[in-house]
């Protein structure tokens, strides 16, 4: 497999206080573990469990995924921020693994 890639979409522009929509998708299979391979194996399960966003280390959003989640998860949220910082984007796999992503904004 491939090593999962995640991406964010963020505004240009950001203004104090006002919403302003994220998008973010992670390139992943989501193995569920009930499938087998072409010789019969079983694939072992493997998915993104958990995906979290932090602004300024403070945690803004968060979900906690399950085995029926499609392959590839893209999320669509709103927030708004009170002023210029760093939101950490991070991505948590079955197996320990942990992809992340930062941005700092500027905010108008």
């Amino acid at each position: 497999m491939a090593t999962p890639r995640p991406r964010i979409k963020l505004p240009r522009k950001i203004a104090a206080d006002e919403p302003f929509t994220v998008k973010t998708r992670i390139t992943h299979p989501m193995h569920t573990g009930l499938r087998h391979d072409g010789k019969g194996r079983i694939v072992p399960r493997r998915i993104v469990n958990r995906f979290s966003v932090r602004f300024d280390g403070e945690e803004a959003f968060s979900v906690d995924l399950q085995p029926a989640v499609s392959a590839n998860p893209y999320f669509q949220f709103t927030m708004a921020v009170p002023g210029s910082g760093l939101l950490e984007f991070q991505w948590e796999d079955d197996d320990g693994s942990v992809y992340g992503l930062r941005r700092r904004i500027a905010v108008e």
